[in-house]
């Protein structure tokens, strides 16, 4: 996964317009937005990330394209979440193919979300198990664009409001839970133009910036010290970012 999104997200945490919930027959659609990703001003990666309530259920789901050498590689990963505010985590499932290897990652959340168990499955070797105690308030990294919109009006430019998440495409002998902050800026001119909020996101000791809509999802996400840039686009400009 790229290097931001997916440690929050992947997730580093996100496209048509996607502004407005849409309802359909499997719940409620909050988003399905695409972004491209520059590396020092280079073309890395585009990914679409889809949000929906579906009940009692939060899910998310984000397909990634990568640019790895002259060949693009695919990541999915889809997970669910209680529709709370702590978003608790129930499942996920995450997939990806380098060098002619597939990964498999399944994590399941056990005994009324105190146990946390993973396994891993890495092309035809044998699969690996994991079992970690849950711990309070603990969300998936691929749900931090989820938890500012649950989280939208508390947070503010006054203390920063505090989160832990885990690393979902990072479990190996051992569960990685990272922890982070989110703060509102100053408005700038983006933020002005864009009518969106500009926030301060601190993970693993790695600072961002996102502008983020009302509805809480990403329109643009810089990480200064990677020198990477995230930009809300349509599908067709996405789908065509990694082409010669």
């Amino acid at each position: 996964m790229s290097k931001f999104k997916h440690l929050l997200l992947i997730l580093l945490t996100a496209l048509a317009s996607g502004a407005n919930a849409a309802e359909t027959s499997k719940g409620t659609t909050l988003w399905d937005n695409w972004y491209v990703i520059t590396d020092h001003g280079h073309p890395d990666s585009y990914y679409n990330e889809k949000a929906s309530i579906q009940g009692d259920r939060a899910k998310i789901q984000v397909n990634t394209w990568i640019l790895d050498g002259q060949k693009i590689r695919a990541e999915n990963l889809g997970a669910y979440a209680k529709n709370t505010p702590l978003l608790e985590p129930l499942l996920y499932n995450f997939r990806s193919e380098a060098n002619g290897q597939e990964k498999i990652i399944d994590g399941t959340i056990l005994e009324n979300g105190k146990v946390f168990s993973v396994k891993t499955k890495i092309a035809d070797k044998p699969s690996t198990s994991l079992r970690a105690q849950m711990i309070p308030k603990l969300i998936l990294a691929s749900f931090f664009p989820l938890w500012i919109h649950q989280n939208y009006k508390r947070i503010s430019g006054v203390q920063p409001i505090e989160f832990q998440a885990i690393v979902e495409d990072k479990v190996e002998g051992e569960v990685p839970v990272v922890g982070g902050s989110a703060y509102e800026m100053k408005q700038d001119e983006f933020a002005q133009k864009s009518g969106t909020r500009k926030l301060r996101i601190e993970f693993n000791k790695l600072v961002a910036f996102w502008w983020v809509t009302k509805n809480g999802d990403a329109v643009k996400i810089e990480v200064p010290a990677l020198e990477r840039v995230v930009k809300k686009t349509d599908q067709k400009t996405a789908e065509s970012f990694l082409k010669p």
